[in-house]
């Protein structure tokens, strides 16, 4: 039988534990879902509001009673989807945030993305100028989560980029969560654990979310989206245990990321520093810092590639049609450290995700690659 829990990609672990808390009815009244972008914190908060609110009542939602049905465009009268939002928190014109309280052009994309979350649970909803958390927000759970429900059963509430709180909506939902009610129970998600109020945290039940494996976003790259078999291999190894990034990748060139990568590194190890910068001007300038994390990533499976081919693994290699430029570079640099090169463009995409300042990120890293490269 069809489970609703397979919309969640891997996360078998947490899977059963949500399962076991639901069959033994041992639920708690806050959970915390955590760990890093695109692992299915969201889509496991999802189905589990699902299951909580199915007819059944069991471990799987049954997909076919009236509450699933609402639950199929995240529209179920004893749900409520909570996220950052444009505006600010001032006592004045406080309404409500079912829409009555936002602009009309706010509105209608709160509703677009929030039907394209319904459809796909790896789609991360983001509001344009939408900086926090509004405290009339967590109001708004306060209200409705003592009101008598339009239906019977439990209510969810489902709280998205839960670090997006500033103090005054963690104030405020600290105190909703130190008063639970029967009934009633609040998902939070996180991709930034550390920037939430330990006082919140610890009214929760932690649900640590591991990052998804190459083979996990490969097969669902796959079955999900029909991606050819090499490709979705190539794509799951970039997306570095994101399937949301592994989504984004497909819309983007990664031919040209590839190409890009390798022409990098020729002008790193050309003879010409002043050729190096003006051939590479986009990223010594600091103009082109999403580029930036495209090449880098692509560099890093370049380097990968490269040390396989080295031990003779030629069939593991994931840039199959540059095998002929792999070897050439084999030839000429396999006596080098190449584990060292990969470990410095790491360093590298670790520094631009941790917003250092991209011309010092690049310089650094061609310095290094360099002197690597090049040594006696």
């Amino acid at each position: 039988m069809h489970s609703n829990w397979e919309q969640v990609i891997g996360q078998e672990r947490v899977k059963k534990t949500l399962q076991s808390a639901i069959s033994h009815q041992r639920l708690s009244h806050a959970y915390f879902f955590w760990g890093g972008g695109g692992v299915g914190k969201d889509a496991l908060a999802i189905e589990f509001a699902r299951t909580l609110l199915c007819h059944t009542q069991t471990v799987t939602a049954c997909g076919v009673c009236p509450s699933c049905k609402k639950m199929e465009t995240l529209q179920h009268p004893n749900l409520k989807l909570i996220f950052p939002l444009p505006g600010g928190d001032s006592d004045k014109n406080e309404k409500s945030d079912d829409g009555e309280g936002l602009e009309n052009d706010v509105f209608e994309e709160v509703r677009r993305q929030t039907a394209e979350k319904a459809g796909n649970p790896y789609f991360h909803i983001d509001i344009p100028k939408a900086r926090f958390i509004l405290i009339r927000s967590i109001r708004q759970i306060k209200k409705e989560s003592s009101m008598t429900g339009a239906e019977q059963g439990k209510k969810i509430f489902i709280i998205f980029d839960a670090d997006a709180m500033n103090d005054a909506s963690a104030n405020s939902l600290l105190k909703v969560l130190e008063e639970p009610l029967e009934g009633v129970h609040f998902l939070l998600v996180s991709s930034r654990k550390d920037a939430v109020k330990p006082t919140i945290i610890s009214r929760c039940q932690m649900v640590q979310c591991p990052m998804l494996t190459d083979e996990e976003i490969a097969a669902a790259l796959i079955a999900r989206l029909r991606v050819e078999e090499k490709q979705a291999h190539i794509v799951s190894r970039l997306a570095n245990g994101n399937f949301t990034r592994a989504q984004e990748l497909l819309g983007n060139d990664i031919a040209k990321f590839r190409t890009d990568a390798v022409q990098f590194l020729r002008s790193v190890l050309g003879s010409s520093s002043m050729k190096l910068f003006e051939e590479q001007e986009e990223y010594f300038t600091g103009n082109k810092r999403d580029n930036a994390e495209q090449l880098l990533t692509m560099l890093m499976v370049w380097f990968r590639d490269t040390i396989v081919v080295r031990e003779g693994s030629h069939r593991n290699i994931l840039n199959v049609d540059q095998e002929t430029d792999l070897k050439k570079f084999v030839q000429n640099f396999g006596t080098k450290n190449l584990e060292a090169c990969m470990s410095s463009v790491e360093r590298a995409l670790g520094l631009l995700r941790r917003n250092v300042y991209l011309p010092l990120v690049m310089l650094s890293l061609s310095v290094h690659l360099r002197r690597i490269l090049h040594a006696k």
